[in-house]
C-alpha cells in the first residue's frame, strides 16, 4: 500500500518545482500563475496521501482504532501503517488544520468587500498595503506620505492598485494556505509572494514610465515591515526587486519554454488526480446518493 501511495506523491513533489524553477526568467505575471498552480497540485496530491496514511494508522491504533475502522473499510484499507510513519502524519494533519483555520480567520478579518477611498492611517511606521477582498482597499500610513514626494507617492499608489486590480490577495492566500497545510511548501509560497511584488513593481513602472525611480522609491522603505497576509510595497526580496527594476523588463518566454512549463504542470496534475482516487470509496460511503 505504501508503495502505491508514495510513488505518485514523490513524482508530484519532484516534478512540481520544475515549473517555478525558472520563475525569475519569466515575466512576473506568468511566474505567479505557474508557481501557484504548482502549489495547488502538490497539495491535491499530498492531502489524500496523508489522509489515507492517517486513517490506516488510526484504524489499527489501540483505544481509538474502533472509531476509524469503518473509515478504513470504506476506503479499502486493510494493511496497517507503522507508527514511525503514521504518528507524524497524524500530527502533521492536525497542526496543518489548525494553522489553516487561523490563516483563514485572519484573512476574513482583514477582508474588505466594499470599495472605499484610499485610507491614510496614522502611524509612525512607513507602510502601504492592499487589504484582501474585492474592494482592494489601499491603506497608506502618514509616515509613508511624509517620507515620499508626490511622484514617489504616485508610484506607491500604482503598485498597490496593481495588487487590487489583479486580485493578488487570492494568489497570496493560496500560497499561505499551502504552506500552512504543508510546511515544506514554504519555499514555493515565498516565490509566489516575491513574484506578486515583482508583478506590482512592473505595473508601477509602466504607469510612471521611470523604472529607476520605482527602484529608488522601493529602496526608501526597504527595511520596513508590512502587516501579515497582505500585499504591500516593501515586501520580500527588496534587493532583487530593485535590481530587476534597474534592468529592462523580462521578455515573454520562448514558445518551447512555455510548452515545457505546461508539460511539467500537466504531469504534476495527472499524478495529483491519481491520488484523489483514494478518497473515492470514502466519499461514496459518506454520500451514497
Amino acid at each position: 500500500m505504501l508503495g502505491s501511495l508514495a510513488f505518485p506523491l514523490l513524482v508530484t513533489v519532484s516534478v512540481a518545482p520544475v515549473a517555478p524553477s525558472a520563475h525569475r526568467r519569466l515575466p512576473p505575471r506568468l511566474a505567479t500563475r505557474f508557481v501557484t498552480i504548482a502549489l495547488v497540485l502538490v497539495i491535491l496530491a499530498a492531502l489524500p496521501t496523508a489522509l489515507v496514511v492517517a486513517v490506516a494508522f488510526l484504524a489499527h491504533a489501540p483505544v481509538v482504532g474502533f472509531g476509524f475502522e469503518w473509515c478504513a473499510q470504506a476506503m479499502g484499507l486493510h494493511g496497517s501503517v507503522p507508527a514511525w510513519l503514521g504518528a507524524p502524519v497524524v500530527v502533521l494533519i492536525a497542526v496543518g488544520a489548525v494553522r489553516a483555520f487561523r490563516l483563514l480567520r485572519q484573512h476574513r478579518a482583514l477582508r474588505v468587500e466594499h470599495t472605499r477611498p484610499i485610507h491614510v492611517a496614522h502611524s509612525h511606521k512607513p507602510y502601504a498595503v492592499t487589504l484582501p477582498g474585492r474592494a482592494g482597499q489601499i491603506v497608506i500610513s502618514t509616515a509613508m506620505v511624509e517620507l515620499l514626494d508626490e511622484d514617489e507617492q504616485r508610484i506607491v499608489v500604482a503598485h498597490e492598485r496593481a495588487h487590487a486590480h489583479y486580485r493578488h490577495d487570492r494568489y497570496l492566500l493560496t500560497a499561505e494556505f499551502a504552506a500552512a497545510v504543508l510546511p515544506p511548501l514554504r519555499a514555493l509560497a515565498k516565490r509566489v509572494n516575491y513574484s506578486i511584488e515583482r508583478w506590482a513593481d512592473e505595473a508601477a513602472a509602466a504607469a510612471c514610465g521611470d523604472r529607476r525611480l520605482v527602484a529608488i522609491t522601493l529602496g526608501k522603505v526597504a527595511l520596513q515591515t508590512n502587516p501579515p497576509t497582505v500585499a504591500g510595497f516593501s515586501g520580500l526580496g527588496v534587493a532583487s526587486r530593485m535590481g530587476a527594476l534597474l534592468e529592462p523588463p523580462v521578455p515573454n518566454p520562448h514558445r518551447i519554454h512555455v510548452v515545457a512549463l505546461w508539460l511539467s504542470i500537466v504531469v504534476t496534475a495527472g499524478f495529483s488526480v491519481y491520488q484523489l482516487h483514494h478518497l473515492e470509496r470514502l466519499l461514496t460511503a459518506l454520500c451514497p446518493h
